[in-house]
């Protein structure tokens, strides 16, 4: 296990700036993901972090030690490939021994014929086998270690590639995007493995994916990249919940948030689309805001009054949950409403609609598109009591 940090982290390539002075510290046995949108310097940061790739400028510090100058090899880290990077030529044992024989075996002792002419030969290779049968049980892979990879599914040979990173017990698992080749089923079941896979072993994991789904299900923590810098770092609860940045908040969640405008009222009162809400603001009236809304927390309304009227552009069924896209005067964006089967039984394409916002609180966003602190409206009167 390792404690890990990256330290104004700076990366350019020819006069393009990828990463613009990262900071980052990562707990013992965390599990903490990098998600970002493609292009924004995740899998360079994590290339730097292992050594693969050099900084411009900044610091790695593995274990208070700084690393910066150290080669991938010498760092004790084990990298998990988006394309697995087995041997096709070897079988799945000989696969997850290679680390353990580069590191264990010197050249005379790999040669064939090591173990009946150099001494100490034998032992070495009965404790590599019990390593590699221990890390193959530990993932299901008992009954494969005499295949081949091209014998094997795609979830068969992450787990070797997983495997082969276990069994050197290195200070830190990096996986680069390990899951994005898999089809949605199986990406679904080995991010359960994956994580399940993280509290047996209780080490850090560090892991880079542009799919919000799993950093939210497998993280202990998630930093958001935009643009080369980290935007937010906290937990899956925080960073969907209370999103410090307005990319952030359009960033993670599924269906996307619905971003609104909205002013503020002389009594600090926040109106959205002529509806004002039950939060205030101590901003300046007039004050033009941006006003962020899961879909979850918009609900069909039995009278108008209060609430946005709107008529329906498009509905998604999902089976267990059902998408309502709404078209509502005044914004020419639909207004997306997650609801239950029961709530969008009447609801069809041309349908009035009536939605109210629920008592969960907004999010709001400045002109440039940081988070506001907002108060309940109760709040104020009791105040002024």
């Amino acid at each position: 296990m390792a404690q890990l940090a990256v330290r104004n982290i700076r990366k350019t390539f020819d006069r393009t700036e990828v990463l613009r002075g990262v900071d980052l510290e990562i707990a013992h046995g965390e599990f903490i993901s990098l998600v970002g949108p493609s292009g924004c310097g995740k899998s360079t940061l994590l290339r730097i972090i292992a050594g693969l790739e050099r900084q411009s400028e900044g610091a790695v510090v593995i274990e208070a030690r700084d690393v910066s100058g150290v080669k991938a090899s010498r760092r004790d880290l084990a990298m998990v490939f988006q394309s697995y990077a087995l041997y096709p030529h070897l079988s799945v044992f000989d696969n997850i021994a290679v680390p353990l024989r580069m590191r264990r075996l010197n050249a005379w002792q790999r040669l064939p014929l090591a173990a009946w002419v150099v001494p100490g030969t034998r032992r070495i290779q009965r404790e590599i086998r019990a390593d590699v049968e221990r890390a193959a049980d530990l993932l299901g892979l008992t009954e494969l270690l005499a295949r081949r990879p091209g014998q094997l599914s795609g979830g068969q040979r992450q787990r070797v590639a997983v495997g082969r990173a276990i069994v050197r017990q290195p200070k830190a698992f990096l996986l680069d995007e390990p899951l994005s080749n898999l089809d949605a089923k199986l990406r679904v079941h080995m991010r359960a493995e994956i994580a399940q896979l993280h509290r047996r072993l209780g080490a850090t994991f560090i892991y880079v994916t542009h799919d919000q789904a799993e950093a939210m299900t497998m993280s202990d923590r998630i930093a958001v990249m935009m643009a080369g810098n980290i935007v937010q770092v906290g937990t899956p609860d925080e960073i969907y919940n209370r999103p410090q940045d307005i990319r952030v908040a359009e960033f993670i969640g599924s269906p996307k948030i619905n971003i609104l405008p909205g002013r503020v009222d002389a009594d600090g009162r926040v109106r959205v689309l002529g509806l004002a809400l039950d939060q205030r603001l101590d901003v300046p009236s007039g004050t033009p805001i941006q006003v962020g809304i899961r879909p979850e927390a918009l609900r069909p309304a039995t009278v108008a009054d209060g609430a946005w009227r709107g008529t329906v552009s498009h509905v998604e069924n999902l089976g267990s949950e059902v998408f309502v896209h709404a078209a509502v005067g005044g914004f020419d964006a639909p207004v997306l409403c997650r609801l239950e089967p029961g709530e969008a039984r009447t609801l069809g394409v041309g349908s009035p609609v009536t939605l109210v916002p629920k008592p969960a609180m907004p999010s709001f966003f400045d002109a440039e598109g940081r988070r506001l602190g907002a108060r309940p409206v109760a709040y104020r009167q009791v105040v002024n009591g």
